[in-house]
């Protein structure tokens, strides 16, 4: 990771803690969400751009791919660690083992208090790739003690043959 990286994320981290002192928690965690989601829509944009036919178009193997550079445009790897099952067409559960802001919470302690964003997150990435979600629910929460954060998502479109 770059240097210019690393202080960009310290920033990032600051600006929360900062602002979670200044005008409490629930204004730092319902900033953050808004601010998370439009970069990942920014970013899930782009990606889709950058393939050159429209998402909708797609085989379910080619949109699980998408998806997931979403992330890995959005982090360096050492900050996040996803898997993902997509085995069966139109539904895929993603598992995150490794999640730095979860980790920056714990040791400004402030864990607590912090609301994780997963879910405005991963609307934002499906809806910049123009994606028709129909469920997308948390399955396990790291902060909640869970081995991983567990995510599934349906999508409609993508059904398995003869259904």
């Amino acid at each position: 990771m770059s240097r210019t990286q690393q202080y960009w994320w310290l920033h990032d981290a600051r600006w929360y803690q900062e602002v979670a002192k200044r005008f409490g928690f629930d204004a730092a965690n319902e900033i953050n969400k808004e601010a998370i989601a439009f970069v990942a829509r920014r970013i899930a944009q782009n990606v889709a751009k950058a393939q050159g036919v429209p998402v909708r178009d797609m085989t379910w193997d080619q949109v699980v791919e998408i998806i997931k550079r979403c992330p890995e445009e959005m982090w360096p790897p050492q900050f996040v660690d996803y898997r993902y099952d997509a085995s069966t067409p139109g539904e895929l559960t993603t598992s995150l083992e490794r999640n730095f802001a979860l980790t920056m919470s714990r040791t400004a302690g402030t864990l607590d208090t912090y609301q994780c964003p997963c879910l405005e997150l991963r609307a934002a990435w499906h809806e910049g790739l123009g994606l028709d979600v129909e469920s997308d629910s948390i399955e396990g929460c790291l902060k909640d003690g869970a081995d991983a954060c567990t995510y599934k998502a349906r999508f409609r479109g993508y059904a398995p043959a003869g259904q």
